[in-house]
């Protein structure tokens, strides 16, 4: 952790590049890798700006000062080259209207004191750029040799990986600053855009650290106020910061590391999958201290190589956690269907469990596990609603029994995981009153429901991804006058959604035939189906009485089939 922070401050990109300020993208950071949809969105910002007269906060930028006036930049560095790129698009299309003979002096001044303001001076015999902001190593050689100099490469189509972003981003803002400006022959207007707008109502929170530590202080401080950070970059980059000196060849192997991991696991979910990662090795540790927890067990580059194996092992894992059909579970064919469920249940606490098992069991044991959470996660979460924080709690116990060898089988793991596995007592009484509401997610989660049902009750086995089965609501969702008796408004809305009310029933028989009409009229109809319960449906009345007795009837077949 940094001692202290240098400075807060609220800053625009013309006193951040004023007097002689130097920044420079650390070799080890990610490449340029904004797109277009960054680039449209960082252009509507700044026309909403012009419209509005209002300042635009871009976020924070973090800063470590290695010396007086030259700084590297922590996080940020897309947002700064993407500016500086804005600006190389604004020399362009200056030079399009010198090459016009629109005002050529003027415009030629134009360009030089927009160069030096925000790009970076000319050497006055080799005429290249000496650059506010350097890029890292990859981005380099093209940024400077290439963009700055105002040059069209040789051959666009041959651009690599690493320049064209660069070079696509630049042109993207030569055709809209074409649109606005060189069109209309405006090169005070495209130099007061640039000068004024740009460059002064675009704001950033620069904060300044003692070293890359401090990024972290900065970064949970920030995220507690509700302000955002790359966290997953500032991560890797304080890993690969501790590999930096060992040279080149084993930063370019931390990154090949970094990378599979990061091509596993999708930006947005890699602060959680971290926190699980950690979880499943140390006590509880909540999302915000994830990053400082890892921090400080690594401190020398061996232990960054052994982490970054460890969380190759780990996204292998998560990423068939995603997927059933994954190839990793043809080590373990009878965990694909659980796995399968888990998903629908969108579960995530169990995860820390899984990767101890997966460090530390045998893989049958991983299978048996697999299966105990599923129905943990069925009667604690779908069925009974309870709060989620003693799953992750106990979750995070029993992970850090298996991995420090204390439960060294499935059946300790199973007995260890009782304090979440609600008695059969509750979840029948949890089963017999729930509501569901059908729609989107929850309509898979009802058929998946009600197709277990029915191989428990009928020993028929039917797919709930497979089948076309509909979710018919005995009780219409907009009932005709006939049910309103038994049904008044506010007993309606209790009951509609209530498991009892559900039977499965083809599309067609649904959409055509049974819809919204009474009882009398649905019978004939449902012993069409060919789903066994709703073929053999028979009820003279349809009452909430009725409703409880068929939940009630359901909650005693769900308990035989979740139960450990």
């Amino acid at each position: 952790m940094a001692k202290n922070l240098l400075g807060t401050s609220t800053i625009n990109l013309r006193t951040l590049l004023a007097n002689g300020k130097r920044y420079e993208v650390p070799a080890y950071q990610r490449d340029y890798s904004w797109t277009a949809e960054h680039w449209e969105d960082l252009w509507m910002d700044i026309e909403e700006v012009e419209r509005s007269s209002k300042q635009h906060y871009m976020g924070a930028l973090v800063l470590q000062e290695e010396k007086a006036d030259n700084f590297r930049v922590i996080d940020g560095q897309q947002r700064l080259a993407t500016l500086s790129l804005l600006v190389v698009a604004a020399l362009h299309s200056l030079r399009a209207l010198i090459a016009a003979g629109v005002d050529p002096k003027e415009n030629e001044t134009r360009c030089k004191l927009l160069r030096d303001a925000f790009l970076g001076s000319q050497h006055p015999v080799t005429l290249k750029t000496s650059p506010k902001l350097t890029l890292n190593q990859s981005n380099r050689r093209f940024y400077e040799g290439t963009i700055l100099d105002l040059r069209t490469p040789p051959s666009v189509s041959a651009l690599t990986p690493v320049e064209k972003p660069l070079w696509q981003a630049m042109q993207y803002f030569c055709e809209r600053l074409g649109e606005r400006f060189v069109a209309k022959k405006d090169g005070a207007g495209l130099a007061n855009f640039i000068y004024e707008t740009v460059a002064t109502q675009l704001l950033f929170i620069q904060v300044t650290v003692e070293d890359e530590a401090g990024a972290y202080t900065v970064f949970e401080t920030l995220n507690a106020r509700g302000l955002e950070l790359t966290a997953s970059d500032l991560l890797k980059n304080y890993l690969l910061s501790v590999v930096h000196p060992t040279g080149d060849s084993q930063l370019r192997a931390a990154q090949q590391q970094w990378q599979i991991v990061a091509d596993r696991i999708p930006a947005k979910v890699i602060p959680d999958f971290l926190r699980h990662y950690v979880n499943s090795r140390r006590d509880l540790v909540r999302k915000e201290r994830v990053y400082r927890a890892l921090r400080e067990e690594v401190h020398e580059p061996q232990a960054v190589f052994e982490l970054l194996h460890e969380l190759d092992t780990a996204s292998l894992v998560s990423e068939a956690l995603e997927d059933d059909t994954h190839l990793l579970w043809d080590e373990v064919p009878e965990a694909r269907e659980t796995v399968r469920h888990l998903n629908l249940y969108r579960a995530e606490q169990f995860r820390p469990l899984i990767f101890a098992v997966w460090r530390k069991l045998p893989r049958p044991d991983l299978a048996k596990v697999l299966r105990y959470c599923d129905v943990i996660t069925f009667r604690y979460t779908v069925i009974g609603q309870r709060n989620p924080n003693k799953l992750e709690i106990t979750y995070n116990k029993v992970a850090n029994a298996v991995e420090n060898s204390t439960l060294v089988s499935a059946t300790a793991v199973k007995e260890a995981l009782s304090p979440i596995y609600v008695s059969d007592d509750e979840f029948r009484e949890s089963f017999a009153r729930v509501a569901m509401p059908a729609g989107s997610v929850r309509t898979k989660l009802i058929r998946f429901i009600l197709c277990g049902l029915e191989k428990q009750e009928h020993n028929v086995d039917i797919d709930f991804e497979a089948t076309p089965a509909t979710i018919e609501h005995i009780l219409p969702e907009n009932p005709t006058p006939e049910w309103s008796q038994a049904f008044p408004n506010d007993v309606h809305e209790r009951y509609f959604s209530r498991l009892g009310n559900y039977l499965l029933l083809e599309a067609k028989l649904n959409a055509r035939e049974a819809t919204n009409k009474p009882l009398e009229q649905k019978t004939p109809i449902y012993q069409q189906s060919q789903y066994p319960t709703t073929k053999q449906f028979s009820a003279v009345e349809w009452t909430p009485q009725s409703i409880e007795g068929r939940q009630a009837h359901m909650a005693k077949l769900a308990t035989a089939i979740w139960r450990l």
